[in-house]
């Protein structure tokens, strides 16, 4: 009985830790898995002075290697209050990695660059 009611709640355990971020895998024989991945760098300094770098996308996990799948990934560059050349901004999207990067520089002379990654396991 102890026993029964051990397996029980380890199954509920297992089925609550399913995470929003990863799907269930592809096929339990392959040990292939999709996870969404999402990054932002949002460097702030003000309500009206701020940075925001982001992307997001899903990722295929398959025997110990990450590939982004290009047709998801989606990027996110805005900002306020600083001079950022639109020219410089990079939205690259890319099968081994995607990222966000905006170049700017704060009123007050400051240069910076906001930098989103997927996979953002990389990042360090």
């Amino acid at each position: 009985m102890k026993l029964g009611l051990l397996l029980c709640l380890v199954s509920l355990v297992s089925l609550a830790s399913v995470s929003a971020w990863s799907s269930k895998a592809v096929s339990s024989s392959s040990g292939c898995w999709r996870m969404y991945d999402h990054d932002a760098d949002t460097p702030q300094w003000a309500p009206d002075e701020w940075v925001w770098a982001g992307v997001s996308g899903w990722l295929n996990i398959c025997d110990g290697k990450i590939t982004v799948d290009t047709s998801t990934v989606r990027h996110v560059a805005y900002w306020s209050g600083v001079k950022v050349d639109r020219s410089r901004v990079v939205k690259y999207t890319g099968a081994r990695v995607s990222y966000t990067k905006i170049p700017y520089e704060r009123y007050n002379g400051d240069t910076g660059e906001a930098f989103a990654l997927i996979p953002h396991f990389y990042k360090h």
